[in-house]
């Protein structure tokens, strides 16, 4: 899992170094042969219930970070199709404008459980844990 001090160092380190590096070049640095999900900020699917009720899912690319060429993020995508194994293997180049927000894939939760909805009871409990923790 990264932490803010490894943030906080790789910060430095660019500042230092006098580089000016890109969004891709510090995600490169920072998740170098990580697994992560990236999200770009659109729905791959938005399952409906009963007509009234529909849920959308985040469009996110999972894959092990390979590096970065100035603004584009490249990944080891993994590609899972219905019935078929899930793989890595495809190259996936991301322009950094695309991406909306990223995680780790650590086991700390998937892009889509971070998203809370307003005024849900889930709020108040983040509000709660908050306002303990300070």
């Amino acid at each position: 899992m990264v932490s803010s001090e490894q943030i906080s160092s790789i910060i430095k380190q660019f500042n230092d170094d006098g580089r000016s590096g890109t969004f891709a070049e510090f995600i490169a640095v920072l998740f170098k042969n990580k697994l992560i999900e990236i999200y770009l900020g659109d729905s791959f699917e938005e399952a409906s219930y009963d007509s009234q009720i529909s849920t959308s899912y985040p469009s996110v690319f999972c894959g092990k970070v390979v590096g970065a060429y100035r603004e584009c993020l490249i990944i080891n995508g993994i590609s899972s199709s219905k019935g078929k194994p899930i793989k890595f293997g495809n190259i996936v180049l991301i322009n950094e404008r695309a991406i909306r927000g990223l995680t780790e894939m650590d086991g700390n939760g998937t892009i889509d459980q971070m998203f809370v909805k307003s005024g849900s009871s889930e709020a108040e409990d983040i509000r709660n844990l908050i306002k303990n923790n300070e």
